[in-house]
């Protein structure tokens, strides 16, 4: 079976911008990291390689926004496109387990950009970043992201999925920082949603990078592959998947059942369909940006990226090029087992000593 895939021409290196801003953070990430992982030097190490279990994606988590019955769709369609050759930028960020230590567990964090200019993709990677998890050291860390709450359950697997969703959320946060303030007359692409919780620290880092973007002339729009916002028990999505060509569902905010205590908008919400056979995703764009502008923006996308079953290239390499495979994590076990001479054990599963093949249907067997 062959899979479809868009063959687009490399290019001879893979760079990107050097300057990427705020460098405190990066030195500090840096920091933290070699802190947590000097711990762990000559202990015992046992290797995980489940990258489909494992693999974390910066995402802020919505609940389910229903769209009131008692109201009118606009829909915008067809989106023409227009290839003005406006530079396409796109990040993306992700985490994986690496391994387990007797006193918690080893986590790597890796960002992405890839920046499509007259149709040449460059790409720079940020990382891997790898930290050692522990009780202790996951109070330090968070307390660091300015997101440490003692009311969070400590069960070992929350704390690990906590504790590696914001270190990869702070990750992707800085890049889209530097990067909304290193370029300008772009449109930058960023994966999920432009919505945060009020009483997040996330919020504010937010609406800094929008406003950074907007000061150097650039527009952010976001695209989110999962979207939550239904109407009448279906995924908004669903209601311009038979569309045939490029449009956009337009969503007020008047239609939602959503306050300002539970979620805060800062992107425009649409449903689009970019090509006739592709899939359709939820996309925020920024919501300062004038309306006209903002279905225009969507325009130069169709007109300077390929649009791959709906899915813009750019963004689509980005989260290619962040997330981890099993080569990835092999090589990264290897330098870590090198580097801090760890002794690599594989404890037992006691599970699979006394249940057998019986016990294979609960997590971790």
């Amino acid at each position: 079976m062959v899979i479809e895939q868009i063959h687009y021409a490399t290019t001879q290196r893979y760079n990107f911008l050097q300057d990427l801003g705020n460098l405190d953070f990066s030195k500090r990430f840096i920091e933290m990291s070699l802190t947590s992982m000097s711990e762990i030097r000559d202990k015992c190490f046992q290797p995980w390689i489940d990258v489909k279990g494992e693999q974390v994606e910066a995402e802020e988590q919505e609940n389910v926004i229903e769209v009131s019955c008692e109201c009118s769709f606009s829909v915008i369609s067809p989106l023409e496109p227009i290839p003005d050759g406006t530079p396409i930028v796109a990040v993306d960020a992700s985490s994986i387990k690496v391994g387990e230590t007797r006193d918690g567990v080893i986590c790597a964090v890796r960002g992405a950009v890839v920046w499509n200019d007259g149709g040449k993709y460059r790409c720079l990677r940020v990382g891997p970043f790898p930290f050692h998890i522990t009780r202790e050291s996951r109070r330090i860390i968070l307390k660091y992201l300015n997101q440490f709450s003692p009311t969070i359950s400590n069960s070992n697997m929350t704390f690990l999925i906590e504790v590696q969703s914001k270190l990869c959320n702070a990750l992707e946060r800085w890049i889209q920082m530097a990067i909304s303030g290193s370029i300008s007359d772009s449109i930058i692409l960023f994966d999920g949603t432009l919505s945060t919780k009020p009483l997040n620290s996330n919020a504010d880092l937010l609406a800094q990078i929008l406003r950074k973007a907007r000061s150097n002339s650039n527009a952010v729009v976001s695209f989110s592959k999962f979207s939550t916002i239904k109407f009448l028990g279906r995924k908004i999505t669903d209601l311009i998947v038979k569309q045939k060509e490029p449009c956009l569902l337009e969503i007020n905010e008047n239609m939602l059942s959503i306050s300002s205590k539970s979620m805060r908008l800062l992107g425009k919400i649409y449903a689009g369909k970019l090509c006739g056979k592709g899939y359709a995703f939820r996309i925020d764009v920024d919501r300062m940006l004038p309306k006209e502008m903002q279905v225009i923006v969507i325009q130069r996308i169709l007109g300077n990226d390929l649009v791959f079953q709906g899915y813009p290239e750019t963004l689509r390499l980005a989260h290619i090029f962040s997330t981890f495979t099993a080569t990835d994590i092999i090589g990264i076990q290897r330098f870590l087992a090198k580097k801090y001479g760890l002794k690599i054990v594989n404890w037992p599963n006691l599970r699979r000593a006394l249940f057998g093949p019986f016990g294979t249907g609960c997590a971790g067997d």
